[in-house]
């Protein structure tokens, strides 16, 4: 068992817990091969586009899309807006280790939430900051009452320097979804995100989650977290995916692609239908992530969650 019960405690009380060694360096690589190639195929098209003069070809997974951002700002958020779910991430977020540790929390019966991100944050981008939040409030109402634990997972080591996540502990005992307000409101050009305002936020329940690349930090729906800014040179990758029991509420907006099941109690041998349900992807990211009537390189995001905080 590579959770243990005080870490399946931590959760229940303090909103999270980070196991440590989930996934080794031989996991993580196909991972992040996926990554290089969405990278590539971005900076072929800008390249084609006029945007960058240079696609930094000869550089690494960690260092070329923080060029890329250099050259053309809004290159990361860009590929965080396009979220593109390839089969080798699709295997870890569906793998045996991830599914045998949210079982705790979730019953045998398990689903993928449609809401998960590939995180490409470049040094010192203030839209791929995340400011404090629940991810509750990016939900439909009374989807809070739904346990959705998220796993957070690091590509390479992350520390307050590079951007790792702040939680705050116990947060989610009361139990709803606090206030949040609109980045965009408050001055921040383009942004998508909610914040929770600091003077929420307890200075002394702030827990800082420096971890290992591999390791994966377990979020409740109702725990507020944040990432820090990223002032190392290096992008760092990190993926967020939840999960749910398919017989809850996923608290996806009306019209949007549903959780992909993943684990059935009454079949063992069952396998995610990841070829039907990668169909209605397209359709989610144009209604949910929102898509631009610009052009392809327009890095503005709407998402359905705007209007329940637009106040």
């Amino acid at each position: 068992m590579m959770i243990t019960d005080s870490q399946i405690e931590q959760y229940n009380k303090e909103g999270y817990t980070i196991v440590e060694n989930v996934f080794s360096e031989d996991e993580l690589l196909p991972v992040l091969g996926e990554f290089e190639e969405i990278v590539d195929q971005f900076a072929e098209k800008a390249f084609k586009a006029g945007k960058i003069k240079d696609k930094h070809s000869d550089e690494n997974v960690f260092r070329r899309l923080a060029l890329l951002e250099k050259n053309f700002k809004g290159s990361s958020v860009l590929i965080h807006h396009k979220g593109e779910l390839k089969p080798q991430l699709a295997k870890l977020w569906a793998s045996e280790k991830l599914l045998n540790i949210v079982e705790n929390w979730v019953g045998k019966d398990i689903s993928g939430h449609p809401v998960w991100n590939i995180r490409s944050k470049t040094p010192q981008t203030v839209r791929m900051t995340v400011p404090w939040h629940q991810d509750s409030a990016y939900l439909a109402e009374g989807a809070e009452k739904t346990i959705q634990p998220a796993a957070w997972i690091p590509f390479l080591d992350v520390n307050k320097n590079n951007g790792c996540m702040q939680v705050l502990k116990g947060g989610h005992k009361p139990e709803r979804v606090l206030d949040h307000k609109l980045e965009k409101k408050a001055g921040v050009k383009d942004s998508w995100y909610l914040y929770i305002e600091e003077k929420n936020i307890p200075e002394e329940d702030i827990i800082t989650c420096e971890m290992k690349a591999g390791s994966v930090l377990f979020l409740h729906q109702l725990v507020p977290h944040r990432s820090l800014e990223n002032y190392s040179d290096d992008v760092r990758w990190s993926v967020d995916l939840r999960f749910q029991n398919p017989k809850d509420e996923a608290g996806f907006h009306t019209g949007l692609i549903d959780p992909i099941i993943m684990r059935k109690s009454d079949d063992p041998s069952y396998r995610a239908d990841w070829v039907n349900w990668f169909k209605g992807l397209e359709e989610q990211h144009t209604k949910f992530r929102g898509k631009s009537d610009k052009d392809e390189f327009d890095s503005t995001i709407q998402g359905s969650w705007l209007d329940r905080w637009d106040k």
